[in-house]
């Protein structure tokens, strides 16, 4: 009787061994892997980068500029930071949202000189406030900003007057 017994419980054991066997997955072949499915997204790319002004501009600022790098759309926290023990989060959150049209760079990438593009929405007083501000915080970091009124195109010798006090442009050969 005993001896049934363990034949029955090694029976049982042996069956309830192939059912867990049974229902854990195989090991994936690599021919059964898939790629996830990307996530949707409301993005979509761009067409341009810049405006019909802002891509003038910066052709007129490499032209000009040869010898130096020309950086569109820098966050203004890329070029100052919080010098003092203050708290910095405060002062880092009110430039971290904020960027200059162009930057343009010595041969070291060192920031030379800031150009803000000016459009009509610079009329606004909220706007002129911005303005004002980053203007305070570029000049406490010792980098000039020329602002450059909007236009639908640039003259080569107006920008080239802007730009001389700040940067080594050679004579204009038009």
């Amino acid at each position: 009787m005993l001896y049934l017994a363990c034949i029955w419980i090694a029976i049982v054991a042996g069956l309830s061994l192939l059912v867990i066997l049974r229902d854990e997955p195989a090991p994936a072949k690599r021919s059964e892997w898939r790629r996830p499915e990307p996530r949707v997204f409301p993005y979509s790319r761009r067409n341009y980068f810049f405006s019909a002004a802002e891509r003038s501009l910066y052709e007129i600022l490499r032209r000009l500029t040869p010898e130096h790098t020309v950086f569109a759309k820098v966050r203004l926290a890329e070029l100052v930071y919080i010098k003092e023990a203050v708290p910095r989060q405060a002062y880092l959150s009110r430039i971290d949202r904020k960027h200059v049209d162009f930057v343009v760079c010595d041969k070291n990438l060192a920031p030379v000189v800031a150009i803000e593009l000016d459009d009509g929405s610079h009329q606004h007083a909220e706007r002129r406030v911005r303005d004002q501000f980053v203007d305070e915080v570029l000049a406490a970091a010792s980098l000039p900003v020329i602002h450059v009124p909007k236009r639908a195109g640039y003259v080569l010798d107006e920008i080239h007057q802007l730009l001389a006090p700040y940067l080594r442009i050679g004579t204009l050969m038009l």
